[in-house]
């Protein structure tokens, strides 16, 4: 084997984070969710969506989950950032064997920290205000059921077969504060 070519099979195995160590800054971060004891407060809220049957260009389940999330979440996120404090913040991570992420870096905007333990959805909401300053947060949200049910719809389209008929997707969703956490 060519010196050349060891070298080329040497950077595509380091290639990997697993490889050399090398990987993203946020590898190690997670939001970790806030417990009833650490701070009492959710929201649950309801998301909706519907369609005509048989519609290619919707996914009336999918839009329903993802309202009710956004609607649990948006729902919390202002007490979160006025009432999560970094004791509770540093004490939630501790619980964890983490450490509260303080670090300037707000590129979780776009993609943020996995959450420990497992949420259906996660969205950063930014830096604490007064006695959270410094402490970053987000929001978990959890799914808790979706129905759908559907109803005979003049306005949708008729295949012939089968009455024209609308369908009516209903979800809820929960959500709790979490802080950043990385690894020590």
């Amino acid at each position: 084997m060519k010196v050349g070519s060891l070298a080329l099979a040497a950077v595509a195995l380091c290639a990997s984070a697993v490889g050399c160590g090398i990987g993203s800054a946020l590898a190690t971060d997670f939001c970790v969710e806030l417990t009833a004891t650490e701070f009492n407060r959710r929201a649950e809220r309801r998301g909706d969506d519907n369609a005509c049957a048989g519609s290619l260009s919707s996914n009336t389940r999918a839009k329903a989950r993802d309202r009710a999330r956004d609607n649990a979440s948006n729902a919390i996120a202002s007490q979160c950032l006025r009432n999560v404090t970094s004791g509770i913040g540093q004490r939630a991570c501790s619980r964890v064997n983490l450490v509260a992420n303080t670090s300037a870096n707000s590129a979780w905007a776009n993609s943020p920290p996995r959450p420990k333990p497992g949420a259906d959805n996660v969205r950063y909401i930014g830096q604490g205000t007064g006695s959270a300053a410094g402490i970053h947060l987000c929001v978990v949200a959890h799914d808790m059921r979706l129905r759908t049910h559907n109803v005979v719809d003049g306005h949708c389209p008729h295949d012939g077969r089968l009455l024209p008929h609308r369908t009516f997707a209903t979800a809820r969703a929960w959500s709790r504060c979490a802080v950043i956490c990385r690894t020590p």
